[in-house]
């Protein structure tokens, strides 16, 4: 989106399930921004969070603004168990 606030969200390096409610939050505090996820620290997320940061992504995109994740190896190896991998690293939406 052009003309759009660019925010950067550095995430901790567990983020666990119980954890989900602060997250939502943290998230939802750029919307309507463009969005870097900065989560290359990740090394474990629980699948409540992971949930999360997908509907996160389809909003942002659904609402024509970037999002941009950088992941760890960990996170990726956490999304793949999850069956988040492709999902949530692809960039774009499929049509």
């Amino acid at each position: 989106m052009n003309n759009v606030n660019k925010r950067t969200i550095d995430l901790p390096d567990k983020i666990q399930s119980g954890m989900a409610v602060e997250f939502a939050k943290l998230l939802s505090e750029s919307e309507g921004s463009d969005i870097t996820i900065d989560a290359r620290r990740v090394v474990s997320i629980g699948a409540f969070p992971a949930e999360i940061l997908l509907r996160f992504k389809l909003f942002c995109e659904d609402s024509g603004c970037e999002f941009q994740i950088e992941v760890s190896s960990s996170l990726e190896d956490d999304l793949r168990m999850l069956g988040m991998t492709q999902e949530l690293l692809e960039k774009g939406k499929k049509t």
